[in-house]
């Protein structure tokens, strides 16, 4: 495996997974402040489904990665484990827009 390309995924992917995690709470934020706005929670429905399917697209080539590299498989794993964290996180903010009262 090409060292150059695994650390630009490596370092793709955490960097996605901090852009996604601070992008949803932005909106989060947005949706409240302006107290359920449905423009917001619509972008917010488009970002998620964006930042979903580009997520994942990093998660199975880290993993396909990892199965098949030698070399540096903590590194991969600690990148996979970043990106994990994001799922429980962003439902939460789910929980937390369908509990708030319009």
């Amino acid at each position: 495996m090409n060292i150059s390309f695994l650390y630009k995924l490596l370092q793709t992917a955490k960097i996605t997974a901090i852009l996604s995690f601070l992008g949803g709470t932005f909106l989060l934020i947005l949706y409240f402040y302006f107290s359920g706005s449905k423009t917001i929670l619509s972008l917010g429905i488009y970002y998620t489904l964006f930042t979903l399917m580009l997520n994942s697209i990093l998660f199975f080539t880290l993993i396909i990665t990892f199965m098949n590299s030698e070399i540096k498989r903590k590194k991969i794993l600690t990148s996979l484990f970043i990106m994990i964290i994001n799922i429980p996180i962003g439902c939460c903010y789910v929980a937390a827009i369908l509990s708030y009262p319009i």
